[in-house]
């Protein structure tokens, strides 16, 4: 049976969409969604009885529950409990959301040591990481799409722009440089050029100029040449370091 949006939804979504104002959970939302996509599509293709390719797969499935159990700290400690002191009851379905999440990471953990210890029920172990971690992604494409809609304009109801830049700030600099690296390389390979363009454009605001070219090979190096190329344009810097631009 489809579901359809009800009319609250609706309008949440298009308010959100058509608004000028800080999406915070844009960017790093875009970037989680495709780390979910690779990895589900991994566990998907395993081929249970080859070492190798468990060993590859569990990793790639470690490095997700880790990332999203990150993800789940970062909102909790930066935004959800800014929200608990102006709006706690708005907050409070995402907490519990939360929550759930922390469960059902520890029990996919499990899951994935069963399928880590190989042997003759490999593949049957296999087939459960994926279903249970198929219904992990899909709650938590649906939780995530209501972080965007709904619980950002409870943000904008209770927080003005510059308070959530604030937020923002302080979460960004509680990041190690290689967590920021990673972040990065992952939005890079998510968000349209237009977002891409405005990260960018953003950050070179608050940094020399020498770390602004760090970041520049940085993303560069995560995204193919003619997405690069247009937007070094974009940015009026080189497309090739050593190269004027054209």
């Amino acid at each position: 049976m489809l579901m359809t949006p009800d009319n609250h939804q609706s309008e949440n979504t298009q308010f959100v969409c058509h608004s000028a104002r800080v999406q915070s959970y844009r960017f790093i939302h875009k970037a989680l969604r495709a780390l979910m996509f690779r990895t589900l599509q991994q566990v998907a293709s395993l081929d249970a009885d080859d070492a190798g390719e468990r060993t590859t797969m569990v990793a790639q499935v470690e490095e997700l529950l880790q990332v999203c159990s990150d993800h789940l700290d970062h909102e909790n400690r930066f935004f959800h409990s800014a929200l608990r002191e102006r709006a706690p009851r708005a907050v409070m379905p995402f907490d519990d959301d939360h929550d759930d999440h922390v469960g059902t990471i520890a029990q996919l953990r499990h899951q994935l040591d069963q399928v880590a210890m190989g042997g003759s029920a490999a593949a049957q172990h296999a087939y459960a990481l994926y279903l249970g971690l198929t219904r992990f992604v899909g709650e938590n494409l649906e939780h995530m799409a209501e972080e965007e809609t709904t619980l950002t304009r409870t943000l904008w109801q209770h927080f003005s722009d510059d308070e959530i830049h604030a937020l923002e700030g302080r979460l960004q600099a509680s990041f190690a440089p290689q967590e920021s690296a990673y972040y990065l390389r992952w939005m890079a390979r998510s968000l349209n050029h237009a977002e891409l363009a405005t990260l960018m454009q953003g950050a070179r605001a608050g940094m020399p100029a020498a770390a602004f070219a760090e970041l520049c090979d940085l993303v560069r190096d995560a995204l193919p040449q003619n997405r690069w190329a247009r937007l070094s344009r974009t940015l009026g810097v080189q497309a090739v370091p050593g190269l004027a631009t054209a």
